[in-house]
């Protein structure tokens, strides 16, 4: 009878510690680094809110209403300090547009807050609210300009984790008003590309 029970007794403290190694493991496993820094592949879209006319394709003399039409291709990069499902976030960006008439580019330079959801299946989604400057320059045959003035808008986006540290940045997805000197443009960017965590235990 004592044996049974001493085995017992062993057998439930072995329970009891594997356990308890399986859900410190968990833990640590799935515990999300402070830090974030990602790069993402980006397109750009600008449409004029004000009604002025956008022309396509304009000669060398032609004035523009706004930039020239299309999908300005480009990059951004930024930092995220993330606490539990809230992230303070600022992030820098360059598109450039470009054909036979001119160039066109845009570099954002935003910050704002991050909010994420809970994580189901290594996928989060995340929204944001940003806000900060960009630098607008067109160089065509008939104008010629740089000037910096505000933006701000919304985002969001989906996070498939790859590693504790590395993660696929599947999408996302801006809208941003930014000012301009015939008024506010309506703005949209999409991206892709990877992040990486660190900091932490």
């Amino acid at each position: 009878m004592s044996r049974l029970a001493a085995c017992s007794l062993l057998l439930l403290s072995l329970a009891r510690f594997a356990h308890s190694q399986t859900k410190s493991t968990f833990s640590d496993d799935t515990a999300v680094p402070p830090f974030e820094i990602y790069g993402l592949a980006s397109a750009m879209g600008t449409v004029d809110a004000t009604g002025t006319m956008v022309v396509n394709n304009p000669t060398p003399n032609q004035p523009l209403g706004f930039t020239p039409s299309g999908l300005a291709a480009g990059a951004r990069t930024g930092f995220v300090w993330r606490h539990e499902n809230i992230g303070l976030v600022v992030d820098l960006g360059f598109h450039k547009y470009s054909d036979h008439t001119g160039a066109t580019s845009m570099a954002p330079l935003t910050a704002g807050l991050r909010v994420y959801s809970d994580e189901f299946f290594r996928t989060a989604l995340y929204g944001e609210f940003l806000a900060g400057a960009y630098r607008w320059t067109i160089h065509t045959g008939s104008l010629n300009f740089t000037h910096v003035k505000g933006i701000g808008g919304v985002g969001g986006g989906m996070d498939i984790r790859l590693t504790r540290r590395v993660v696929f940045r599947l999408f996302e997805a801006q809208i941003l008003l930014a000012g301009s000197q015939n008024g506010p443009q309506l703005t949209a960017t999409a991206s892709s590309g990877i992040a990486y965590r660190f900091g932490g235990p």
